[in-house]
């Protein structure tokens, strides 16, 4: 079965121009944390996280490492932006490049948790 919707833990090229203040801006992979619930209804927004090739030192908790697979799409050495969880309209969604490994998508939740102290 082919589904036409993008699902949780997926990552999609999305445009996120025009960024405000410390948002993440560009063209970049981003990470989808909504429910497939949600996403298969046709929901207009998805909750994601931004996913950056640039590394800050101090910041494990909020910029989860993810290495480059097969599997996941992503071309370098990157960074999923935990603490920068947002909704962003469907229309910004340019194309699907791959999935989180379930320890990846282990991590990303704990680190999710710690931030919004769940």
């Amino acid at each position: 079965m082919i589904k036409d919707y993008p699902a949780q833990h997926e990552i999609w090229v999305a445009d996120l121009d025009p960024p405000i203040g410390s948002e993440p801006g560009k063209v970049r992979p981003i990470v989808i944390l909504q429910t497939d619930s949600l996403n298969k209804i046709g929901h207009g927004t998805f909750v994601a996280c931004a996913i950056s090739s640039q590394h800050k030192e101090g910041v494990s908790l909020i910029r989860l490492p993810v290495k480059p697979t097969d599997f996941n799409g992503l071309l370098r050495n990157s960074y999923i932006l935990c603490d920068q969880i947002r909704s962003i309209d469907v229309q910004r969604l340019k194309g699907r490049i791959g999935i989180l490994d379930k320890e990846t998508i282990q991590r990303l939740n704990e680190s999710i948790k710690a931030i919004l102290s769940l």
